[in-house]
């Protein structure tokens, strides 16, 4: 069972909220109602909550304002925004907090309701499987691309391990990318290039609410994405999708679609043209190159003494950019993979992840600097954080303790005045 909680404002849309989930989604508890953000977010302080149902407008604390505060504290959170005001401009800053449902009032409660069972297919996914079926999604149509898939059986047997309903012959869509251009818009970007990958997706998928969108990777500061629609080829305009982009993020891109494809049987349906950028980057190109030493079949030898000193690379690149704002990608650049391989090929060597090694790095430094006198809001900054309130959380992970307790009990100082407020 996952648990939610509802902000509002307004009791009677408490009520109402909190009776139809009751009444009609029993896979859900309801830990908490609340009239506004400030007492909603005290309580995610000290419980541990899957979604959270806001309004907008509210005392104290509005949706938006709590969104932020959600996005940066607790990035596992689904968010869920309702407002009674349908100007679309309500939605610029929310999709930047990893909002990726926004519905109006009056609510239509059978919205609502497909909503959270999309969220729970999605919660599902995460504590049930193992967490790879987005990363599995990269990993066939990066193959796919790249004229990885040779023939149909390799196909079907990649296609059936995929969250997909249907057969391959159902699904039609697209290979798009969204470049950034480098403008002073884009400087007032302040949550990393990670969450810009996240605020790309989120976009797409409220703009395109019939299609599936995926993020595959990113090559410099172009995205790439898969749109998937079943029944017939994506029908969307492009310069739509360019304004809804800049209307909430508030910087340029150009969009472009690179391939269409009318079905998923046959590879060189989709496999996209030596011609394409795509390919001319590199990073498929190096990726199919290496593609053997990602395979968990890949032979002892030549092949095993190449693995690990991709795997050192890449530690010795984290390590030596971990004060950075380092992304998969990036390290994934630096050894010559795509980054869902490399995700893939650094579980399969390290028995971690890429962030669980990043962020252990990241620990380990902080701790030895503790024992100096650096001020605690320093060291997340020097260790890679911008945000402060996240590395209190990681650190608390790590250790046991947050890092002022850290140096008070473990490292046993003295020092009674560690700023608190930095």
């Amino acid at each position: 069972m996952y648990s939610l909680i509802i902000v509002d404002d307004e009791n009677i849309t408490r009520m109402a909220i909190s009776g139809y989930i009751r009444r009609t989604h029993p896979e859900f508890s309801i830990a908490g109602v609340f009239s506004n953000g400030a007492d909603a977010l005290s309580f995610l302080c000290s419980h541990s909550v899957n979604i959270v149902i806001t309004d907008i407008r509210m005392p104290n604390m509005d949706g938006l304002a709590l969104a932020e505060q959600i996005f940066r504290k607790f990035p596992g959170i689904t968010i869920m925004i309702i407002s009674g005001y349908s100007e679309f401009e309500y939605a610029r800053r929310a999709i930047s907090y990893g909002v990726s449902t926004y519905l109006l009032k009056p609510l239509d409660f059978a919205e609502l309701s497909r909503n959270l069972l999309q969220a729970k297919e999605k919660l599902d996914a995460l504590h049930i499987d193992t967490g790879l079926q987005e990363e599995d999604i990269q990993l066939f149509f990066t193959d796919l691309i790249g004229g990885m898939i040779h023939n149909n059986e390799e196909l079907q047997q990649r296609f059936v391990n995929l969250p997909f309903n249907g057969k391959l012959s159902d699904y039609h869509g697209c290979l798009l990318t969204i470049t950034i251009e480098k403008n002073d818009a884009l400087t007032q970007w302040k949550y990393g290039k990670e969450q810009l990958a996240v605020a790309l997706l989120n976009t797409l998928r409220m703009a395109l609410t019939e299609y599936r969108c995926f993020h595959l990777f990113r090559s410099g500061m172009r995205y790439y994405f898969i749109v998937l629609s079943e029944g017939r080829l994506p029908d969307f305009s492009p310069e739509m999708l360019d304004n809804v982009l800049y209307d909430l993020l508030h910087f340029s891109c150009v969009l472009q679609v690179q391939t269409v494809f009318s079905n998923l049987e046959e590879p060189a349906t989709f496999h996209a043209s030596k011609d394409t950028d795509i390919l001319q980057n590199g990073e498929l190109a190096e990726s199919k190159q290496l593609s053997e030493n990602v395979s968990p079949a890949a032979s002892n030898g030549a092949s095993e003494t190449n693995d690990d000193l991709i795997i050192q690379k890449a530690m010795s690149y984290i390590q030596a950019h971990y004060a950075e704002d380092l992304t998969r990608e990036d390290v994934a650049d630096a050894v010559f993979l795509s980054s869902a391989y490399f995700s893939r090929f650094f579980k399969q060597k390290t028995g971690l992840n890429f962030i669980d090694y990043l962020t252990t790095v990241r620990m380990q430094k902080a701790a030895e600097l503790l024992s100096t006198h650096m001020k605690v809001g320093d060291i997340a900054r020097k260790v890679g954080y911008q945000s402060r309130n996240r590395f209190f959380i990681n650190f608390r992970q790590y250790s046991g303790y947050n890092p002022t307790e850290y140096r008070r009990q473990i490292l046993k100082m003295e020092d009674g005045h560690e700023e608190e407020d930095v």
